[in-house]
This record gives C-alpha cells, sequence and structure tokens, in this order.
C-alpha cells in the first residue's frame, strides 16, 4: 500500500492539503489546456548511472506553453550510502535526507503532476532512466512522451562546442547559479526550453518528441 505521507514542496496549487499518495490532482490542475502542456523535471542520484543510482532528489515544473503552472520539489531518502564525490557535486549528504520521505511516498505526486504532459529534461535519458528504475520498484510503469533541451539545442544551435546546461545557459544569458541540484537544474532548463519555443517556434520543438522507453533505450 503507498503512505500518504505528505512531503516536498508545491506551488501554485489552490489545495495545500493535497497529499502525495492521491490519485486525483488538485482542482487547480483541472481544466483545458489552451497551448501544449509540459513537465520540466530533473533528478540527482547517488551515482552517475542512472541504472545503479537511488534518486535523492526530484523537482517538477508544469508547463502550459511556456506559462509556468505549477512547480515541486523533493529531498528522497535513497536508501542507500550518498558517495563522498555526489556529496561534494550536489552539496547533499545523509544529514539532509534523513527525514525525507521514500521514493515510494511521492510516486502517487510524481506521477500525477506530469500525467497527460510531455517529460522535458536535459539529457532526458538520465532522469529517464533513474525515474522508470524507481518506478518499477514500487511495480508501476513510467511512460511518458519526451523531449531534450540538450539534443534540442544541438540540432537548432548547431555551431556550439559545448551542449551542457550551464554553456546553454551562459550562451543564452540565463541565469544559472545552483547546478546539480534538482529544482534549480529544472528551472534553468524551463528558461532554456522556453527560449528554444519562442525562438524556433512549438512546431519545430514538438517535432523532437520520442516516446519512452523504446525510442530511448535505442
Amino acid at each position: 500500500m503507498l503512505a500518504t505521507r505528505t512531503g516536498g514542496n508545491i506551488i501554485g496549487l489552490q489545495a495545500p492539503g493535497w497529499m502525495i499518495g492521491t490519485t486525483l490532482p488538485p482542482a487547480a490542475y483541472d481544466g483545458a489546456m489552451v497551448r501544449s502542456r509540459f513537465a520540466v523535471l530533473d533528478v540527482e542520484t547517488t551515482s552517475g548511472d542512472p541504472t545503479e543510482g537511488r534518486v535523492m532528489e526530484v523537482a517538477v515544473l508544469a508547463l502550459d506553453g511556456t506559462h509556468e503552472r505549477l512547480r515541486w520539489d523533493s529531498l528522497i531518502q535513497p536508501r542507500t550510502r550518498i558517495p563522498a564525490f555526489i556529496q561534494r557535486l550536489t552539496g547533499i549528504d545523509a544529514r539532509m535526507v534523513s527525514d525525507a520521505p521514500h521514493f515510494i511516498d511521492v510516486v502517487r505526486t510524481l506521477e500525477t503532476l506530469t500525467e497527460g504532459r510531455i517529460i522535458v529534461a536535459h539529457n532526458v535519458r538520465f532522469d529517464m532512466t533513474a525515474l522508470e528504475h524507481e518506478f518499477a520498484r514500487t511495480g508501476l510503469v513510467f511512460d511518458r512522451p519526451t523531449l531534450c533541451t540538450e539534443r534540442l539545442a544541438r540540432q537548432l544551435v548547431p555551431h556550439l562546442s559545448h551542449y551542457n546546461l550551464g554553456s546553454l545557459c551562459r550562451f543564452f544569458g540565463i541565469e544559472f547559479t545552483a547546478a546539480h541540484r534538482a529544482l534549480s537544474d529544472a528551472q534553468a532548463t524551463a528558461a532554456l526550453f522556453s527560449r528554444l519555443l519562442n525562438e524556433f517556434g512549438e512546431e519545430r520543438i514538438l517535432a523532437g518528441i520520442t516516446t519512452w522507453p523504446k525510442a530511448l533505450r535505442a
């Protein structure tokens, strides 16, 4: 049975009592969307290998077109040690996650926030692989259409020498101050994605949609 323990931070909802284990979206989340719906996400894991690492932080920004509808982020208790290298990279240590919810406690929230939305991430293969494995451990399947801002940037701005998130933010003049934290990375990815949408148009951006997991496993 899924727990209904609250955790994480939800900004933009009209239902502050919304429980993590609920299967229904809050009232503010309902309604027909005028433009395409996206869920920009980022995860931080205990390993550079997303098939082995456990998720220890996750953030989601729900966008309607380029308009941010809500955001949610949470530390996650990974149930494994956090290597020293990962601690230095992210600033996340065992003390910070000691009282954090387990992934099973937030899985329904993550499922609901991304339902009916196109997942957007920078190097989306990493994030989706990590989440696919975490969902599988709870007995669920995480299957969403995806867009990768790294792949889009390589196609749309082919003359750059580097396509990591920091380099692209510098190129486009996007503020990016705290790399390797889920919410900061998701915010920077959302800003980058919105910039690409505005400059190159939704039709060209949506042409890059792929399905998970089949297309990205190849």
